[in-house]
């Protein structure tokens, strides 16, 4: 019992520096005395001598020292350190801990004039990640030799995560603070049309006033020109989208849409710099009043910024309650109690976690896809997208949209088996394929789940079928996990080098080939092997003569020593193939 004393003793000592960072966070608005007390206890909780906080900014290329108590303080603010660049920048891009213990010794140090001091030997270091999302790097050191270990990385980690928090919650905070500030100022300017909306006419309501007192039908545009609402919706004959004129000033813009073309005002709906929408107003010259139709215009903007930012705040607030739920979820380790509680706060959100479900996740195909959607508001076009869809097909699935995929929690109720929810995941890419254009998606599908706990598993395999599809070259597909047969246990090789001598054993000559010739011996490998071996397919997938067909495989035969009738060597081929393809050799 007596060995026990010192750990149970730290055990202690870092739970409670953790009750008490919980504690500050929920009691105080200011970040920065959170961060400063983050940087001052974490020294003395894990005994070491500096604590410093780097923070990544924008566009996600580079680290800021944002906080420390031990370097040079005049650099905070000030000092900068590329992703990949030094053992901060490379934790940032691996996004694994590290432990260093002799900098002098270590390839990825990099010093930094007027920041380090040579008395600092050891060093440890964590990512601060919220979800998929990288926030920054946490760096302790020590000027004595120490042997950082697993429980101080976990104790690291578990400070990471709260200031992960801290910053999301300052963040949702500040636009909260701005949102509110836009709607009481919309309110007290804009009096004609408050009534309207306290009396909660809705939107449909707000735009037959403008019609009235502007003389023409009015239908309200998304930023990007996609119908939303208007009187009659679609047999009012206003088009179902508009060309986004350029719009310098909160003055409206003349422009011809429609079949036939018909002239319609657009005027900017926004809320401060933010641009929530187009307001479009058909034009009849012969009943036009000007005067009451710019009062409109600009009254009924206001009110309509009004609404679309309440209903945004709603739709925020709700969104990312529920995206806090199934986030924690989706991290896995929840104890019994833990998993009940999660149970009553869904339930609070009108939400019922699945005791059976199957965790289906949208990503995009690219990376300029991916960062079209993370434009400000194309999450919320996506979620819009994809809200009707689970109303009709998956009441009771519970979604997250982030800012570069979404997740949805299937109960096993709406989808029973594999192929029913590979249908729901070919509905989720057609409705998902219109805000991705001229880009794609595709669809990963984990295993069943049985049970809450066994959630994070089942988003793992989605993710992991999607990226061995995609290493694949796969695009616009839905992968389940079960599909990828005996394949999928080389996600589980943890070495890349291992998995790279395989691949040379087996298609080293090949791949030099590749290099100098002009024949695809490769792509005829794995036109083979998709094939399952039969020569025939193969040459009429590839569009070439069954005797062409057969001169490449004598030619692979004689290069590689290979005998592709051997079924073990098929089955090794088939593996290398893949794994190449992960590899992106």
């Amino acid at each position: 019992m007596k060995s026990e004393a010192p750990d149970s003793s730290l055990a202690a000592r870092e739970l409670n520096f953790l009750v008490r960072l919980a504690q500050a966070a929920a009691s105080t608005q200011r970040p920065d005395e959170l961060l400063e007390l983050i940087i001052r206890e974490t020294t003395s909780a894990i005994g070491t001598d500096v604590c410093s906080l780097y923070l990544l900014t924008p566009p996600g290329l580079e680290l800021l020292l944002t906080a420390t108590n031990g370097l040079n303080e005049n650099m905070v603010g000030r000092v900068t350190m590329k992703v990949g660049e030094g053992i901060t920048g490379w934790v940032a891009e691996s996004r694994r801990p590290a432990v260093v213990p002799d900098v002098s010794q270590e390839p990825h140090w990099k010093w930094v004039p007027g920041l380090d001091e040579d008395r600092f030997h050891s060093m440890a270091s964590v990512p601060i990640e919220s979800g998929p999302r990288l926030v920054g790097v946490l760096n302790v050191q020590s000027t004595d030799r120490r042997e950082f270990n697993s429980g101080d990385i976990d104790f690291l980690r578990a400070i990471a995560a709260q200031v992960a928090g801290i910053l999301e919650r300052s963040e949702l905070q500040r636009r909260t603070e701005v949102q509110l500030a836009e709607i009481r100022l919309s309110h007290d300017t804009h009096e004609r049309f408050t009534k309207l909306s306290l009396d909660g006419a809705g939107i449909p309501s707000i735009l037959e006033v403008i019609a009235s007192l502007a003389g023409g039908r009015a239908a309200l545009y998304s930023a990007d020109g996609y119908r939303i609402r208007g009187m009659g919706e679609s047999s009012d004959g206003m088009p179902a989208r508009i060309q986004v004129p350029s719009i310098a000033a909160a003055r409206e813009v003349r422009i011809s849409a429609g079949r036939p073309p018909r002239p319609l005002d657009v005027v900017p709906v926004r809320a401060g710099s933010d641009m929530l929408g187009l307001l479009a107003v058909g034009v009849d010259d012969e009943t036009i009043d000007a005067e009451g139709r710019l009062r409109a215009l600009e009254h009924g903007t206001t009110v309509l910024a009004v609404e679309l930012s309440k209903e945004r705040a709603a739709a925020e607030v709700e969104r990312r309650l529920r995206g806090d739920l199934v986030e924690e979820v989706l991290a896995g380790g929840l104890e019994a109690d833990e998993a009940e509680r999660v149970a009553r706060q869904a339930e609070r959100l009108g939400h019922r976690l699945p005791q059976k479900a199957w965790v289906v996740v949208l990503e995009p195909d690219d990376d300029k896809t991916e960062a079209a959607l993370a434009a400000r508001g194309q999450q919320d076009r996506l979620d819009g997208a994809l809200s009707g869809l689970v109303r009709s097909r998956m009441p009771g699935a519970l979604t997250l949209v982030r800012s570069a995929s979404a997740v949805f929690l299937v109960p096993d109720e709406l989808a029973a088996d594999l192929p029913a929810v590979e249908k729901l995941a070919n509905q989720v890419l057609a409705a998902a394929a219109p805000v991705m254009k001229p880009g794609s998606a595709s669809v990963g599908i984990g295993n069943l789940a049985n049970g809450v706990g066994e959630l994070a598993r089942s988003h793992v395999e989605a993710r992991q079928a999607l990226r061995l599809t995609r290493r694949a070259g796969g695009r616009g597909r839905v992968a389940s996990y079960r599909s990828l047969g005996a394949f999928r246990l080389l996600l589980e090789v943890q070495s890349p080098d291992a998995l790279r001598r395989f691949v040379n054993e087996l298609l080293g000559p090949l791949l030099q080939y590749a290099q100098s010739r002009d024949t695809p011996l490769l792509e005829t490998l794995e036109a083979l092997s998709a094939a399952r071996w039969v020569r025939r397919a193969a040459a009429r997938n590839l569009g070439i003569h069954i005797n062409s067909m057969t001169y490449r495989v004598e030619r692979i035969q004689s290069l590689t020593g290979l005998q592709l009738d051997d079924p073990e060597t098929r089955v090794a081929i088939s593996i290398a193939l893949r794994a190449r393809a992960m590899l992106g050799m």
